[in-house]
């Protein structure tokens, strides 16, 4: 019998993201992030693979995956690099029209990919992510899950913990609302702020940021559609700053709800 199984695995910082691709049907798992080592890899061959036999190759990207060798008992390991393996993953999963778009990936940072003229290169990030959000919700409301932080992040109010337009000027500044935040976390007291606000109001910064930082490459580059991979998108909130400024900017937006898996497909 022929091989037929590929793996496709993205070392990230939190979760580890694998593709089992069979007879081109894939499917998806996600392990607890152990490093880039070879008993890590080991570990995720034998629960995703029954037969060696029928592995045929091993894709691999993300984290340190340069430490790991060229092979594993035989079958070729293909090292991808990041940014190649975001734009080809978003790739198979949206299946893009345009010849330029640009992918966000929305991991515990954050980085924008295009793809322009067949050309695919890295167009600038942010060091602020699911992680930052995960990090600050630990310190400041003592919760460090992201359900927890999303479900409260939903009920809460930003604006008791941001300072916004009109707080701070009497006109407006270009085509933004007077409803955005002039300074996040820019009130002086927040003893009247419950979880709820706070969440809410982390969660806004972080995302203010990361679209700050797409909106400014996409101009410069010329983009006009952007595809959304990662999990930090599933914060509600997330999503909602995205699509509300990304239309701001006339620039089309699109999720997917296997977007956290993008980059291991990147590698198949």
């Amino acid at each position: 019998m022929a091989k037929s199984i590929k793996l496709g695995i993205d070392f990230g910082i939190t979760n580890t993201d694998v593709v089992i691709s069979k007879n081109s049907k894939l499917d998806f798992r996600t392990f607890d992030s152990k490093g880039a080592s070879f008993g890590f890899l080991k570990e995720i061959v034998d629960s995703c693979v029954s037969e060696l036999d029928d592995l045929i190759k091993i894709g691999v990207t993300g984290g340190k995956h340069l430490d790991l060798p060229s092979c594993y008992k035989d079958i070729k390991i293909d090292h991808y690099n990041e940014i190649d393996a975001i734009v080809n993953g978003a790739s198979l999963l949206y299946k893009p029209e345009e010849t330029s778009f640009m992918v966000i990936s929305l991991g515990s940072g954050s980085a924008c990919a295009i793809k322009k003229n067949n050309e695919i290169f890295h167009a600038g990030g942010t060091g602020l992510g699911g992680g930052t959000i995960k990090g600050l919700s630990s310190l400041i409301i003592k919760e460090d899950s992201p359900e927890v932080i999303n479900s409260l992040a939903a009920k809460g109010e930003k604006e008791k913990v941001d300072l916004l337009l009109k707080d701070v000027v009497t006109g407006p500044i270009g085509n933004l609302p007077e409803t955005a935040s002039a300074v996040n976390f820019g009130r002086s007291e927040f003893s009247d702020c419950s979880k709820e606000d706070l969440a809410a109001g982390i969660i806004s910064m972080v995302g203010q940021t990361i679209l700050k930082t797409a909106i400014t490459s996409a101009f410069f580059y010329d983009i006009k559609k952007v595809y959304v991979i990662g999990r930090t998108q599933k914060y509600t909130l997330m999503k909602e700053i995205l699509v509300d400024g990304f239309k701001l900017a006339g620039i089309e937006v699109a999720f997917n709800e296997k977007g956290e898996y993008a980059i291991c497909m990147g590698t198949i």
